[in-house]
């Protein structure tokens, strides 16, 4: 069960902390903060690279990894970044221990972000707190090892983090066009993160006409696996049912089934003019695209002076993963010295250890005295626990 937060001599607000972690976490913290989010949203800024940390703004920010990497970032080490986190920990469990709901975002694939995500994720999960994660995942050229690493990491990560909304950088080039600047396109990625941010923290902290509270949000979000998010602007004179459904079907998403969704939460914000029968439709054509047990929150918010006709939100979470073995084995099969993909799901407890049991006990004991093996972290975590499974 989730612990709320509350503290007498502040209003009721519901607190939400968003951790940007490695360099593209941080990219997404620095363009969150040139819009004008609730005072109820704390932005944190968490990496390895004490350069690039300086040109982050963010309400605070973490260093983590000191000793590991002497502020020089991670090195497309996964493990590095790993424990970098775990060296941390307890100033990142500082930060988040106030939180009602923790965002997380990195793009995986490299060191800090796929390396101490999960652990953070982890770290959260401890406090007993809701955890969302937004992740990229790598452009196809980036390469093999950069894709195994990006899998791998968001293996670990939906082990531990309660909704995973996962965003392909080449759906960027699908769905944008290739005319589109990189800058652009980034920025388009990143307003999934903001629209959940913005949506969810209106949608929980106003009195809306039909209310979504807090604890109806958490029910929802505790359906772990991954997520599906998506805002919608009815315009004139457009159908209600299409515009319901692009709210649901994100093209910059990874390819998921709805109909595999254990729940979602709907936020409808409409004019004071909005009729019984739109609302009805609105509940209906979310119900057609999920389980027919699958639980739906839908709140509403009257706003007479909304621009739109309507705006509608939807989280979709705990949805199945049953093509993630799938995808992960095709992008291991080219490389012999890979472990078999199905032996490695059979064992996911290994993911969640991050480091070798004698190298975490040692950091723990004797962080000043940590030393990396280079040779050792340039094999993906997940391939030297395959190597110390008995047989």
């Amino acid at each position: 069960m989730f612990e709320l937060i509350s503290d007498d001599s502040t209003t009721s607000m519901p607190k939400l902390i968003v951790l940007g972690v490695g360099g593209c976490g941080c990219n997404t913290i620095n363009q969150l903060s040139q819009i004008n989010l609730p005072a109820s949203v704390e932005l944190v800024s968490v990496n390895t690279d004490a350069q690039s940390m300086a040109a982050t703004n963010s309400h605070f920010s973490i260093q983590i990894g000191p000793k590991t990497t002497k502020g020089l970032g991670a090195g497309a080490k996964p493990d590095v970044g790993c424990a970098a986190a775990l060296e941390s920990q307890e100033s990142l469990i500082h930060q988040m221990q106030d939180a009602d709901i923790i965002f997380l975002t990195a793009g995986l694939g490299g060191g800090t972000g796929t390396g101490a995500l999960p652990q953070v994720a982890r770290f959260a999960r401890e406090l007993v707190k809701p955890v969302i994660a937004v992740v990229t995942l790598p452009f196809g050229f980036e390469g093999h090892h950069r894709a195994a690493n990006a899998e791998a990491g968001l293996n670990e990560l939906l082990q531990c983090a309660n909704a995973v909304i996962v965003l392909p950088n080449d759906k960027l080039a699908e769905v944008l066009g290739a005319k589109m600047t990189l800058l652009n396109a980034f920025n388009e990625s990143n307003k999934i993160l903001q629209d959940v941010l913005l949506g969810l923290a209106n949608t929980i902290s106003q009195a809306g006409l039909i209310n979504i509270d807090l604890n109806d949000f958490i029910s929802v979000i505790s359906r772990k696996g991954r997520a599906a998010m998506g805002v919608s602007h009815l315009k004139k004179d457009e159908d209600l049912v299409t515009a319901v459904k692009r709210a649901m079907q994100n093209p910059l998403l990874d390819n998921i089934d709805l109909s595999q969704a254990q729940a979602a939460i709907v936020s409808v914000v409409a004019k004071d003019t909005i009729e019984l029968s739109q609302y009805n439709q609105i509940g209906a054509t979310v119900h057609q695209q999920l389980p027919h047990d699958a639980l739906v929150i839908i709140g509403l918010t009257v706003d007479a002076n909304l621009e739109s006709e309507l705006e509608v939100m939807v989280i979709a979470t705990g949805i199945a993963t049953k093509l993630l073995e799938e995808d992960l084995s095709a992008s291991l099969q080219s490389e012999d010295n890979y472990i078999n993909v199905h032996d490695f799901l059979k064992h996911p407890s290994a993911l969640n250890q991050g480091l070798k049991p004698e190298l975490k006990s040692e950091l723990t004991q004797k962080p000043s005295q940590y030393h990396h093996d280079v040779n050792d972290l340039q094999i993906p975590t997940y391939l030297r626990y395959q190597k110390q499974q008995p047989h």
